[in-house]
């Protein structure tokens, strides 16, 4: 292998090593953006009902850095959403089967309604 050859590959392995990996979301941000496929999906609670959760399958994995270390999520590629505002809860369906982008407060699942490691109480829904 020529120099010039070597110091190029050896270039792009630096710039695959130096690339920022993205940032985890914060239980503590209201602001926190997530992008992916919105899918309904058809599960069970611990008592056995079945639920319906709104999905967001993400394209790339996102984590969460919580107050509590332990609730922390290291890697996952799907958020329950759902929205504490009524007007925002209302938009929802109308996005079934399309890519959006969110914005809300995530936070680590803690239930048996919980139906993904990161839930996020959604603000804002749109497509781009």
């Amino acid at each position: 292998m020529s120099l010039s050859r070597g110091l190029v590959c050896a270039g792009a392995v630096l710039a695959l090593v130096a690339t920022p990996a993205r940032a985890c979301m914060s239980d503590q941000s209201k602001q926190e953006i997530a992008e992916g496929k919105l899918a309904i999906a058809s599960k069970r609670d611990a008592a056995g009902r079945p639920e319906k959760p709104y999905i967001l399958t993400l394209s790339s994995p996102a984590c969460l850095t919580a107050t509590d270390p332990a609730d922390s999520v290291k890697s996952t590629r799907t958020i329950h959403i759902f929205s504490s505002q009524d007007q925002v809860h209302a938009q929802i369906a109308k996005f079934v089967g399309k890519t959006v982008l969110v914005r809300g407060q995530p936070f680590a699942a803690h239930t048996a309604h919980h139906h993904a490691a990161i839930v996020m109480d959604i603000s804002e829904i749109d497509t781009h």
